[in-house]
C-alpha cells in the first residue's frame, strides 16, 4: 500500500502575493518572517499592507540567516510568544520557510525539545510532533527548496543539518508569485535551480516513488533542464517556470522522499550552499546507484524524457549541465586538510541520515567515504 498527499493549497500567478489579504481576514495577529532581500525589494511592505487592509495586526521578523540554525530559532522564540500570532507567514527562501516551520513547532508545542523531535539518525525514531494549531503561509522568493509544500524543516545545530518531519508543519498555503524570484542574484538562481533538478531525480528513483510522485518529478526535471540556463541569465519566463518546477519537485519528494545525494550534502553543509553541493555529488551518487537494476531503469526513463537514451548518458548529461552552469569542483570550495579532517565524521553522520532508507542502494560507511573522496579528488 502506498500514499500520495498534499496538504498545501497552492496559489500562483503574477500578483498572487495579494492573496494574503483574503487569508488574513480570518485572523487578528499575523507574524511575518522575511529575508532582508524581501524587505529591500518592497515585498515585505506590500505583504504587511495587505494584512493591515484585512484589519489584522502585523509584526515582522527580518534578517533570517541564509543557513538557519536551531540556536537562531531559540533566540527569537521570546519575541514570537510575546506577540502571540494566530497566523504565521514566511516570505523568502527555503531558509525563511524552514525557520517559520520550526517556530510553529516550538510555539504551538511549548513543551517540545529539539533533541526529542528532530531526526538525528535513521536508527532512532523521534517523538512525533503533536497537532499544531497556528496556520502557516509560505511565500518562496527562491526556486529550489520546495519547503513551501514539504513536511520537513531543515535546521543546523552546530555544523550538521537535522530534520523536523511532520505533516503538521507543511504549510496550509503556498503563494507562488513570479515577481519574487526575479529578484534572485544569478548565483542563487543557479544553486537553487540545481537543487530542484536533484530533488526531481532523487524523488523519481527512491524506493518510495509512486506514479503520482513520478509525474511531478519528471515535469520538474524537464522544466529545469530546459529553463534553468535562461533563468540564470535573468529571463522572466524562465524564472517563472523554474519557480513552479521547484514546487512540483517539492510535492514529489514530500511523497517519494530523497536519497543518498541529500544525505551527503546535509552532512557537508559547512562547505558550501546546499544546492551547489547536491549538484556536485549527484553524478557520483548516480554512478554508485547504477549497481541497482531498479535505479538503472529509472535513470533510463528520465534520460528518454530528456531526449537521450541510456542511464549512463544521463550521468554525462548532468556533468555537462553542471559544467555549463559553472559548478565548481569540491576541491575548489574547501582545502584538502580541512576536508580530510572532517571526512570520517561526515561519512558516519551521512550513514545515519534518515534519507538513506529511501535510496535504491544501501551504502556502507566506507562507500560513503569513498563517494566524498571521489567528489573531492576527481
Amino acid at each position: 500500500m502506498q500514499f500520495f498527499s498534499l496538504k498545501t493549497r497552492i496559489v500562483l500567478g503574477e500578483g498572487s502575493l495579494g492573496y494574503i489579504k483574503s487569508i488574513a481576514k480570518k485572523h487578528s495577529r499575523v507574524l511575518i518572517f522575511s529575508s532582508k532581500s524581501m524587505r529591500v525589494h518592497g515585498f515585505l511592505n506590500e505583504a504587511m499592507n495587505y494584512v493591515e487592509d484585512a484589519n489584522a495586526e502585523v509584526e515582522a521578523i527580518t534578517g533570517v540567516p541564509a543557513e538557519p540554525s536551531y540556536e537562531y530559532v531559540e533566540s527569537i522564540m521570546p519575541k514570537v510568544r510575546e506577540f502571540q500570532p494566530d497566523l504565521i507567514v514566511a516570505l523568502g527562501g527555503g531558509s525563511v520557510i524552514d525557520v517559520a516551520k520550526a517556530v510553529k513547532v516550538f510555539y504551538d508545542g511549548t513543551e517540545l525539545k529539539f533533541e526529542e523531535v528532530a531526526f538525528i539518525s535513521r536508527f532512532e525514531k523521534p517523538k512525533p510532533i503533536p497537532k499544531l494549531k497556528t496556520p502557516l503561509i509560505a511565500i518562496p522568493s527562491t526556486s529550489g527548496a520546495g519547503s513551501e509544500v514539504s513536511a520537513a524543516s531543515v535546521l543546523k545545530k552546530g555544523d550538521i543539518k537535522y530534520n523536523l518531519v511532520s505533516f503538521e508543519i507543511a504549510p496550509e498555503f503556498a503563494i507562488l508569485d513570479p515577481r519574487l524570484p526575479r529578484t534572485m542574484p544569478k548565483e542563487v538562481a543557479r544553486n537553487s535551480g540545481l537543487d530542484v533538478l536533484v530533488h526531481g531525480i532523487e524523488a523519481y528513483t527512491t524506493t518510495a516513488a509512486t506514479p503520482f510522485s513520478d509525474a511531478m518529478a519528471i515535469k520538474a526535471i524537464k522544466l529545469v533542464y530546459k529553463w534553468l540556463p535562461l533563468s540564470v541569465q535573468g529571463d522572466e519566463k524562465a524564472r517563472e517556470n523554474v519557480h513552479y518546477a521547484a514546487t512540483m519537485a517539492g510535492i514529489a519528494f514530500l511523497n517519494a522522499r530523497l536519497g543518498l545525494c541529500h544525505s551527503l550534502s546535509h552532512k557537508a553543509a559547512w562547505i558550501a550552499p546546499h544546492g551547489l553541493l547536491n549538484a556536485i555529488f549527484l553524478p557520483y551518487v548516480m554512478e554508485f546507484n547504477m549497481r541497482s537494476e531498479y535505479a538503472r531503469k529509472r535513470y533510463a526513463e528520465i534520460t528518454r524524457e530528456l531526449g537521450f537514451n541510456t542511464a549512463q548518458e544521463l550521468i554525462e548529461v548532468i556533468r555537462e549541465f553542471n559544467e555549463m552552469l559553472g559548478v565548481p569542483k569540491l576541491s575548489e570550495l574547501v582545502s584538502e586538510e580541512e576536508f580530510l579532517s572532517k571526512l570520517d565524521e561526515m561519512s558516519e553522520k551521512a550513514y545515519h541520515d534518515p534519507l538513506i532508507n529511501f535510496n535504491p542502494v544501501e551504502p556502507s560507511i566506507e562507500e560513503i567515504k569513498e563517494l566524498y573522496k571521489r567528489a573531492f579528488y576527481d
